[in-house]
């Protein structure tokens, strides 16, 4: 995880916060909210998720397919928003994709003989989670194979896979008897990775028996979903109909974090005046706009002295006992004895100890304050210097 930095006014790069953002900021979206229809491999949709307080964000979809010899499953036309393949309420729709593959899929992380559905971002996005329906095998005709991945910042990421159906699987466990899929890293009934999912036995197509839960705590761009049909397996020969059902997504969005430096003369005995023998209180203050919480102990502050002003290093926050001073307002963070760190240097490492008092080696002071740091929040921290 990438840090957050702010040097002079600011220089901040927001990053995951592995803190669950909260309900109320969660965007959510189902297809179930959509109206039946019969959509089109080779297209891409445009859909909005929304938080329960309004907000909207919008995504696309793309359907893809390679080496489907039908696009028909129980006659109806794929991709589809269908209640075919839903989870135990048969009343909702899901995204239903499948049809008939004309030879089993080699290489699911590849283009051939798989249908892939790409879940695209404008900007990043935090905690995505989804739902799929309905993986499970039929002897001697299909056995369901997926693999989810996520990609941000040119990063692929493997997700954390789980299967609901009545069982505590874990990564790399195999499935309970409940549950008619498996998911990886397993070896049978085929070998699959930690990204991967597949059928073990059949499931009714309104149940949760083949239900799939795949979720990122990275940033993501992108979520690709890919669909085939599993190699043979001892004493099979034949491909048949299959689909599975994809029910929605949800998401948080990202923390926005930025910094802001001030600064105010303290009143002394040539009053409170930017003049030399005055002291100066600096004052960095971290903003989250977002709605998501930054993660515990990930933001920190490095701010290079201006020249013409000394350090002082006298305690001001007492529980701390350092030279700093914290008002964490709702934040939710909190100032350690062990949170700053000075540099001789200008900032090229952080490992010198200044001395008591007035220490004109300070040449640079790094902060990393402790806790998780709250959606829509802030908090500030001050520390002194003499004006030379």
């Amino acid at each position: 995880m990438k840090r957050l930095f702010a040097f002079l006014l600011a220089m901040v790069a927001a990053q995951p916060a592995a803190a669950v953002c909260t309900a109320a900021n969660t965007y959510n979206f189902t297809y179930a909210s959509q109206a039946a229809a019969t959509l089109a491999y080779g297209s891409a949709y445009n859909y909005a998720a929304t938080t329960s307080g309004g907000a909207s964000r919008a995504f696309s979809v793309q359907i893809l397919q390679n080496g489907l010899t039908n696009t028909t499953v129980n006659s109806i036309q794929m991709p589809a928003i269908s209640t075919l393949v839903t989870g135990a309420d048969a009343t909702l729709r899901d995204l239903v994709l499948g049809g008939t593959f004309g030879a089993r899929t080699a290489n699911i992380a590849g283009a051939t003989n798989v249908v892939t559905v790409t879940f695209t971002f404008a900007t990043p996005i935090r905690d995505f989670a989804m739902t799929v329906h309905d993986v499970d095998f039929t002897t001697n005709q299909y056995r369901d194979l997926i693999q989810v991945t996520g990609v941000g910042n040119a990063i692929t990421y493997t997700p954390s896979l789980s299967s609901p159906a009545g069982n505590n699987n874990g990564t790399g466990s195999r499935t309970a008897a409940a549950s008619s899929l498996s998911f990886g890293p397993v070896t049978t009934p085929v070998t699959i990775t930690a990204s991967q999912a597949v059928g073990v036995s059949a499931s009714d197509n309104n149940s949760n028996a083949g239900t799939l839960s795949a979720s990122f705590a990275q940033p993501v761009t992108t979520v690709t979903v890919k669909y085939g049909n599993a190699p043979y397996t001892t004493g099979e020969n034949t491909t048949g109909q299959q689909g599975i059902g994809i029910a929605g997504i949800s998401f948080c969005p990202m923390p926005q974090v930025s910094v802001a430096k001030t600064s105010a003369p303290i009143a002394g005995s040539l009053g409170a005046f930017n003049l030399p023998g005055n002291d100066v209180m600096y004052t960095l203050t971290v903003t989250n706009t977002g709605g998501s919480p930054v993660d515990a102990s990930s933001i920190v502050l490095a701010d290079v002295l201006p020249a013409g002003v000394t350090f002082r290093n006298t305690v001001l926050d007492t529980p701390s006992g350092t030279p700093f001073s914290i008002n964490a307002g709702s934040s939710g963070v909190s100032l350690a004895s062990g949170s700053p760190a000075y540099s001789n240097n200008g900032g090229s490492t952080y490992a010198y100890t200044p001395a008591a008092g007035y220490d004109a080696n300070v040449k640079a002071v790094r902060i990393t304050p402790s806790g998780t740091m709250a959606a829509n929040s802030s908090f500030a921290i001050s520390f002194v210097a003499r004006i030379n």
